[in-house]
């Protein structure tokens, strides 16, 4: 029996649901189902995902009643149903690098190159001018700083990885 999930898109809410079936995993979305294979990325909350034969990244965290996922530099909220209740959507958040008045932002990759080092983990407090983690790029490590005082909420990449320019490293939130 597939599970089912409801994922708010911007307004839109959208049911979903995941089934094991005869040729590995698939998803039903708007009626259509898609053939899925997801692949969890050494110990942390990112995922290789393929729909479909195209090929994804994104990083998933558990909270209560479902799960938070970040695609490129948007979050999604996902909220699991069950049968005895719905659980009450949430408002979905898109976040941008540096909103001016945002309680949360993301902090995106300047550039392409390796993660060689993350200076700080989950619910650790930083300040402006903090090393966050620092990155490898044509030879020379370079040190990504704070621009704003806040709690690190997740941390979605691991040292040794490669990233692309705009992809999301991690997540803070005013104090």
């Amino acid at each position: 029996m597939a599970e089912k999930y409801l994922m708010r898109l911007g307004d839109a809410l959208r049911e979903v649901e995941v089934e094991e079936g005869p040729n590995g995993l698939r998803v039903r979305v708007n009626d259509r189902w898609h053939n899925i294979s997801l692949k969890q990325i050494g110990h942390t909350g990112l995922f290789s995902l393929i729909v479909d034969n195209c090929s994804h990244e994104f990083f998933a965290e558990e909270r209560s009643g479902g799960f938070d996922i970040v695609i490129g530099s948007r979050e999604y909220s996902v909220l699991q149903e069950t049968r005895e209740k719905r659980t009450p959507a949430l408002p979905a958040r898109a976040l941008a690098t540096e909103p001016p008045e945002a309680a949360e932002w993301l902090v995106l990759s300047p550039m392409m190159g390796i993660v060689r080092e993350i200076c700080v983990s989950r619910g650790d407090t930083v300040k402006v001018g903090d090393i966050l983690m620092i990155i490898e790029a044509m030879k020379m490590n370079n040190d990504l700083k704070a621009r704003r005082s806040g709690r690190v909420q997740g941390v979605y990449v691991s040292p040794g990885q490669r990233v692309e320019q705009g992809r999301a490293l991690l997540r803070l939130a005013q104090d």
